[in-house]
């Protein structure tokens, strides 16, 4: 279990360290998928949930600042205009950053001697749900539909990757995926009394990075449903031989 790797993390983030934001987000989520896979008790799901929540808006505000900045950037905004910008940036987050209450978090359990067959399980459930609601994905315009399938392929991510590393064409769907998230937030941000000009043109530049990412994603789908493909196959060959699979290669 990883959840002992948040003691050293607590103190930066208490701080608000981006890195220690980004790295507490990320543990929240691999924890609380493998919590799941143990069946641990609620009590222990929700505390973790509840330090996702927490540290979710600091991190979405990172992310969108740094996205803001490089689309003044690449827009050759003033010099002035783009350092007004990120000091008004700079003082919401300090509001954020007050208002941060981190739970307390209860002992993380050891793994069970069954954790890594509960693992195959739940990665075949996991990938011919992925591949049933691709179809609709896919073809999706609401961003809504879009996002939640990307949650459920990082839990499929960090289930996987306890049985071996995940596969690159997984860490570039994500990436993508990803991508399309961060330009619907800042979209979010600059739609709505956007004070620092240029309000046009950004919503131009993440309407097209969402797009771009979103046909990323759909030209990534044949490769990453030859994954699922791959992994239903071997589960099913496991499930008949009763032998331990050989681990995937990234």
């Amino acid at each position: 279990m990883k959840g002992d790797e948040f003691r050293p993390l607590r103190e930066a983030l208490e701080r608000g360290e981006p890195q220690a934001v980004h790295e507490t987000r990320k543990l929240s989520r691999q924890v609380g998928a493998e919590l799941s896979l143990d069946g641990a008790p609620r009590k222990a799901r929700r505390a973790w949930r509840d330090l996702r929540r927490a540290v979710a808006p600091l991190r979405d505000h990172d992310v969108t600042g740094e996205h803001i900045t490089s689309a003044l950037k690449r827009l050759k905004a003033p010099l002035p205009e783009i350092a007004q910008f990120e000091q008004a940036w700079a003082e919401k987050r300090q509001g954020l950053l007050a208002d941060l209450h981190l739970p307390e978090l209860p002992r993380v359990p050891e793994r069970p001697g069954n954790f890594k067959k509960k693992a195959r399980s739940a990665l075949l459930k996991q990938s011919q749900r992925l591949q049933e609601d691709a179809a609709t994905v896919l073809k999706a315009s609401d961003s809504v539909v879009w996002h939640e399938w990307r949650k459920a392929l990082k839990q499929y991510r960090y289930t996987h990757e306890v049985l071996a590393p995940a596969p690159k064409i997984l860490k570039d769907t994500l990436d993508a995926l990803g991508r399309m998230q961060d330009a619907e937030v800042v979209l979010d941000a600059v739609a709505h009394d956007w004070p620092h000009g240029h309000q046009e043109a950004l919503i131009k530049q993440e309407s097209g990075a969402r797009n771009r990412a979103r046909r990323t994603v759909q030209k990534l789908w044949p490769e990453l449903n030859a994954h699922f493909q791959e992994v239903q196959s071997r589960q099913g060959k496991l499930g008949k031989k009763g032998k331990e699979p050989r681990p995937e290669q990234p």
